[in-house]
This record gives structure tokens, sequence and C-alpha cells, in this order.
């Protein structure tokens, strides 16, 4: 149960960095915080605006 549970975690991590990263946010930052409240990093990255504007175009 250890194993899947730490798969999970480290990929939460990765994954909160990438979506902070297309979203605009800093990488390092988000992982930090996906590293400390988990999964909830990503529903809430998904609540935060997107900060490249309304029409995905890198700023």
């Amino acid at each position: 149960m250890d194993i899947p549970l730490a798969l999970l975690m480290f990929g939460s991590i990765y994954l909160a960095g990438r979506m902070a990263e297309r979203r605009g946010r800093s990488f390092k930052n988000w992982a930090w915080i996906a590293g400390g409240i988990g999964p909830l990093a990503l529903a809430l990255l998904l609540l935060l605006p997107n900060l490249h504007g309304s029409n995905g175009a890198a700023a």
C-alpha cells in the first residue's frame, strides 16, 4: 500500500508543477505546494485563473 501512495504523491507533485507552468505560474513553488497538500494542489490550480490570458497563448 505504501508504494502506490508514494507514486500518487510524486506524480501529483510533478503534475501540479507542469500544470502551474502551463498556466503561467512557478513550477518550483507549485511542486512544493503539492508536496505539502498532495493532490489537492491540482484542484486548487484549476480554481485559480490562467495568467497567460483567455486564449491560452503565452504572454
